[in-house]
């Protein structure tokens, strides 16, 4: 299986900084991604991995 780093960064919390931290999206070539499949998140300061649902694109602001 081939990953690759989207160039998209969003603004998650982290389950390790236990704060609200920009995170890469990784994601495989081959498949769909809607914002209910879980995505691989990893954290730009603390390099932690971990599967995430995608925000829902009418909320992102509540979040």
């Amino acid at each position: 299986m081939i990953y690759y780093v989207k160039q998209m960064q969003e603004n998650r919390f982290c389950d390790r900084c236990m704060q609200k931290t920009l995170h890469e999206i990784t994601e495989t070539e081959d498949t769909i991604y809607t914002y209910k499949r879980k995505r691989i998140y990893k954290c730009t300061q603390c390099e932690y991995s971990s599967y995430k649902r995608g925000l829902r694109p009418s909320a992102e602001s509540v979040y």
